[in-house]
Protein backbone atom coordinates (compact mmCIF):
# COMPACT_ATOMS: atom_id res chain seq x y z
CA UNK A 1 0.00 0.00 0.00
CA UNK A 2 1.03 3.36 -0.88
CA UNK A 3 2.47 5.40 2.19
CA UNK A 4 0.47 7.93 3.97
CA UNK A 5 0.47 10.98 6.11
CA UNK A 6 -3.83 10.40 7.27
CA UNK A 7 -5.30 13.12 9.52
CA UNK A 8 -7.31 10.78 11.83
CA UNK A 9 -10.22 12.79 12.27
CA UNK A 10 -11.04 11.76 8.50
CA UNK A 11 -12.08 8.36 10.64
CA UNK A 12 -13.50 9.72 13.78
CA UNK A 13 -15.56 13.27 12.94
CA UNK A 14 -18.60 12.19 11.86
CA UNK A 15 -19.87 14.50 8.76
CA UNK A 16 -22.37 14.52 6.13
CA UNK A 17 -23.13 17.79 3.84
CA UNK A 18 -26.63 19.41 4.32
CA UNK A 19 -26.73 21.42 1.65
CA UNK A 20 -30.04 22.97 2.91
CA UNK A 21 -28.80 24.63 5.85
CA UNK A 22 -24.97 25.73 4.79
CA UNK A 23 -26.74 26.79 1.16
CA UNK A 24 -23.34 24.82 -0.92
CA UNK A 25 -21.46 27.55 1.35
CA UNK A 26 -17.92 25.51 0.21
CA UNK A 27 -18.48 27.24 -3.20
CA UNK A 28 -19.01 30.36 -2.32
CA UNK A 29 -16.23 30.85 0.77
CA UNK A 30 -15.32 35.18 0.87
CA UNK A 31 -11.93 35.52 0.19
CA UNK A 32 -10.76 31.93 0.24
CA UNK A 33 -9.57 32.11 -3.23
CA UNK A 34 -10.78 29.14 -5.71
CA UNK A 35 -10.52 25.37 -5.42
CA UNK A 36 -7.65 23.69 -5.91
CA UNK A 37 -7.43 22.44 -9.68
CA UNK A 38 -4.87 19.65 -10.49
CA UNK A 39 -3.45 20.35 -13.49
CA UNK A 40 -4.32 17.44 -15.78
CA UNK A 41 -8.24 19.16 -14.60
CA UNK A 42 -7.31 21.74 -16.75
CA UNK A 43 -7.47 20.04 -20.13
CA UNK A 44 -10.62 18.32 -18.77
CA UNK A 45 -12.34 21.58 -17.77
CA UNK A 46 -11.77 22.90 -21.27
CA UNK A 47 -13.06 20.01 -22.67
CA UNK A 48 -16.65 20.77 -20.19
CA UNK A 49 -16.84 23.76 -20.01
CA UNK A 50 -19.48 25.28 -23.18
CA UNK A 51 -21.60 22.09 -21.16
CA UNK A 52 -21.20 23.99 -17.79
CA UNK A 53 -21.53 27.54 -19.04
CA UNK A 54 -25.24 26.97 -19.91
CA UNK A 55 -26.45 26.32 -16.32
CA UNK A 56 -24.32 29.91 -15.27
CA UNK A 57 -25.47 33.84 -15.15
CA UNK A 58 -24.29 36.01 -17.37
CA UNK A 59 -21.94 37.56 -14.44
CA UNK A 60 -20.15 34.61 -14.36
CA UNK A 61 -19.83 33.93 -17.88
CA UNK A 62 -18.74 37.67 -18.28
CA UNK A 63 -16.25 36.48 -15.90
CA UNK A 64 -15.05 33.38 -17.47
CA UNK A 65 -15.14 35.39 -20.86
CA UNK A 66 -12.69 38.12 -18.71
CA UNK A 67 -10.31 36.46 -16.43
CA UNK A 68 -10.15 32.49 -17.71
CA UNK A 69 -11.47 29.52 -15.72
CA UNK A 70 -8.68 29.18 -13.68
CA UNK A 71 -5.06 31.36 -12.33
CA UNK A 72 -1.83 29.61 -11.86
CA UNK A 73 0.76 29.53 -9.14
CA UNK A 74 4.41 28.61 -9.67
CA UNK A 75 3.02 24.58 -10.10
CA UNK A 76 -0.27 25.14 -8.41
CA UNK A 77 -4.24 25.83 -10.23
CA UNK A 78 -7.03 27.39 -8.74
CA UNK A 79 -10.04 28.27 -10.07
CA UNK A 80 -11.24 31.46 -10.70
CA UNK A 81 -14.03 33.49 -8.74
CA UNK A 82 -16.05 35.86 -9.05
CA UNK A 83 -16.42 39.11 -6.91
CA UNK A 84 -13.60 37.50 -4.50
CA UNK A 85 -16.45 35.16 -3.63
CA UNK A 86 -18.36 32.56 -5.42
CA UNK A 87 -16.74 29.78 -7.66
CA UNK A 88 -16.86 30.76 -11.16
CA UNK A 89 -18.46 27.31 -11.92
CA UNK A 90 -21.39 27.81 -9.21
CA UNK A 91 -24.78 28.93 -9.89
CA UNK A 92 -28.00 28.58 -7.60
CA UNK A 93 -30.53 26.50 -7.88
CA UNK A 94 -33.75 27.19 -4.79
CA UNK A 95 -31.09 28.87 -3.17
CA UNK A 96 -28.14 26.83 -2.75
CA UNK A 97 -25.29 27.24 -4.41
CA UNK A 98 -24.65 24.41 -6.94
CA UNK A 99 -21.76 23.45 -9.35
CA UNK A 100 -22.60 23.61 -12.66
CA UNK A 101 -20.22 20.84 -13.85
CA UNK A 102 -21.67 18.43 -11.89
CA UNK A 103 -25.41 19.61 -13.01
CA UNK A 104 -23.94 18.91 -16.43
CA UNK A 105 -22.84 15.47 -15.34
CA UNK A 106 -26.07 14.14 -13.37
CA UNK A 107 -28.23 15.81 -16.75
CA UNK A 108 -26.33 12.57 -19.00
CA UNK A 109 -24.17 16.16 -20.59
CA UNK A 110 -20.56 15.71 -19.38
CA UNK A 111 -18.03 12.85 -18.41
CA UNK A 112 -16.45 15.18 -15.53
CA UNK A 113 -18.50 15.49 -12.24
CA UNK A 114 -16.18 18.33 -10.82
CA UNK A 115 -12.39 19.00 -9.64
CA UNK A 116 -11.55 16.01 -7.56
CA UNK A 117 -10.46 18.79 -4.81
CA UNK A 118 -14.51 19.79 -4.91
CA UNK A 119 -15.45 16.37 -4.65
CA UNK A 120 -13.60 15.54 -1.53
CA UNK A 121 -14.47 18.19 0.56
CA UNK A 122 -13.68 18.89 2.89
CA UNK A 123 -10.87 16.26 3.10
CA UNK A 124 -7.87 18.20 1.53
CA UNK A 125 -4.92 16.37 -0.55
CA UNK A 126 -1.37 17.51 0.00
CA UNK A 127 2.18 16.87 -1.19
CA UNK A 128 3.90 16.13 -3.98
CA UNK A 129 2.55 12.47 -4.01
CA UNK A 130 -1.08 13.20 -3.02
CA UNK A 131 -0.24 10.97 -0.03
CA UNK A 132 -1.29 13.99 2.73
CA UNK A 133 -4.97 13.71 4.02
CA UNK A 134 -6.71 16.09 6.08
CA UNK A 135 -9.46 17.70 7.19
CA UNK A 136 -10.37 20.86 6.45
CA UNK A 137 -12.53 22.18 8.91
CA UNK A 138 -14.68 25.91 8.28
CA UNK A 139 -17.36 27.26 10.04
CA UNK A 140 -19.92 26.77 7.33
CA UNK A 141 -20.11 23.23 7.85
CA UNK A 142 -20.93 22.78 11.60
CA UNK A 143 -24.50 21.33 10.19
CA UNK A 144 -22.66 19.03 8.23
CA UNK A 145 -20.85 17.56 11.67
CA UNK A 146 -24.14 17.53 13.47
CA UNK A 147 -26.16 15.33 10.32
CA UNK A 148 -22.88 13.24 10.35
CA UNK A 149 -23.69 12.25 13.90
CA UNK A 150 -27.29 11.45 13.51
CA UNK A 151 -26.40 9.46 10.59
CA UNK A 152 -23.02 7.68 12.31
CA UNK A 153 -20.96 8.98 9.36
CA UNK A 154 -17.53 9.46 9.37
CA UNK A 155 -16.19 11.82 6.75
CA UNK A 156 -14.02 8.85 4.84
CA UNK A 157 -17.23 7.18 4.90
CA UNK A 158 -18.77 10.91 3.16
CA UNK A 159 -16.19 10.80 0.85
CA UNK A 160 -16.08 7.38 -0.50
CA UNK A 161 -16.90 7.74 -3.81
CA UNK A 162 -14.20 10.91 -4.65
CA UNK A 163 -11.67 8.92 -2.25
CA UNK A 164 -12.17 6.01 -5.21
CA UNK A 165 -12.25 8.40 -7.80
CA UNK A 166 -8.67 9.69 -7.09
CA UNK A 167 -7.11 6.75 -5.55
CA UNK A 168 -9.37 3.60 -6.36
CA UNK A 169 -11.41 1.03 -4.67
CA UNK A 170 -8.79 -1.42 -3.64
CA UNK A 171 -6.88 1.20 -1.63
CA UNK A 172 -10.49 2.88 -0.39
CA UNK A 173 -10.97 -0.94 1.06
CA UNK A 174 -7.48 -1.24 2.43
CA UNK A 175 -7.70 2.56 4.56
CA UNK A 176 -11.30 1.27 5.45
CA UNK A 177 -9.68 -1.87 6.99
CA UNK A 178 -6.83 -0.85 8.22
CA UNK A 179 -7.86 2.64 9.67
CA UNK A 180 -12.01 3.16 10.15
CA UNK A 181 -12.12 -0.60 11.49
CA UNK A 182 -10.17 0.28 14.49
CA UNK A 183 -12.17 3.35 15.88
Amino acid sequence: MKKFIIDDRIFTVKFSCDVNKCKGACCTLKGAGGAPLLEEEVKIVKRNIEKAKKYLTDEHISALNEYGFYEKSNTDYTLNSVNDKECVFAYYENGIANCSFQKAFLEGESDFIKPVSCHLFPVRIHGLKRNIMKYESIYECEDALDKGIMENTTIFEFAKEALIREYGSKLYIELKNKYLNNY
